[in-house]
């Protein structure tokens, strides 16, 4: 995962996170540079014009139900069940309570959510800005809570979404990979 530069001041942490929070291709190439840097070359690779518009998208438009299409390995499960809801999740307000994610098969959903599962504990950089997410009880494989009462679902094709929620909250981000 990432680690954290060594020299930081509060007010460059406050900046660096309002960009964050307004600049999804910011947001991707610092907090994420493991999944844009060439690994033969160190080349940073930004985010794709049409990832940023779908992030923004998804943000403004709180019921949107679209189909994002995009050629094989434009990283759509990176932006679409990574990316996206980890930036919806850092907004100043909140923009994310309840994540689904939906794979061919529930084992598929749990090894795709395991990405996001795996940023949350271990990426420095987000835990730096955003605080600890590791929540003591509720950290499990295909279902998880982070402390701040945040939580992620794993389904399979066929299981239902119907009536699952985290307390108050009812799904407001699902996202169907690769069906």
């Amino acid at each position: 995962m990432t680690s954290a530069p060594t020299v930081d001041t509060e007010e460059s942490k406050a900046q660096r996170i309002k960009r964050a929070r307004k600049d999804f291709a910011f947001f991707v190439q610092y907090y994420f540079p493991h999944y844009c840097t060439d690994p033969d070359t160190g080349k940073i690779t930004p985010s794709a014009q049409f990832h940023v518009q779908a992030a923004n998208r998804i943000k403004r438009e709180k019921n949107l139900r679209g189909v994002f299409k995009w050629a094989r390995g434009h990283a759509k499960s990176t932006t679409m069940d990574v990316t996206i809801p980890l930036w919806l999740k850092c907004q100043e307000k909140r923009e994310i309570n309840v994540m689904v994610l939906v794979g061919k098969s529930e084992d598929s959903a749990i090894t795709l959510l395991g990405d996001v599962q795996a940023e949350l504990q271990f990426n420095q950089r987000y835990i730096r800005d955003f605080g600890k997410q590791v929540s003591t009880g509720t950290w499990q494989e295909g279902h998880f809570v982070t402390l701040d009462d945040c939580a992620f679902f794993a389904l399979g094709r066929g299981q239902s979404p119907r009536g699952l929620r985290h307390r108050s909250h009812r799904p407001d981000y699902i996202v169907i990979d690769d069906l």
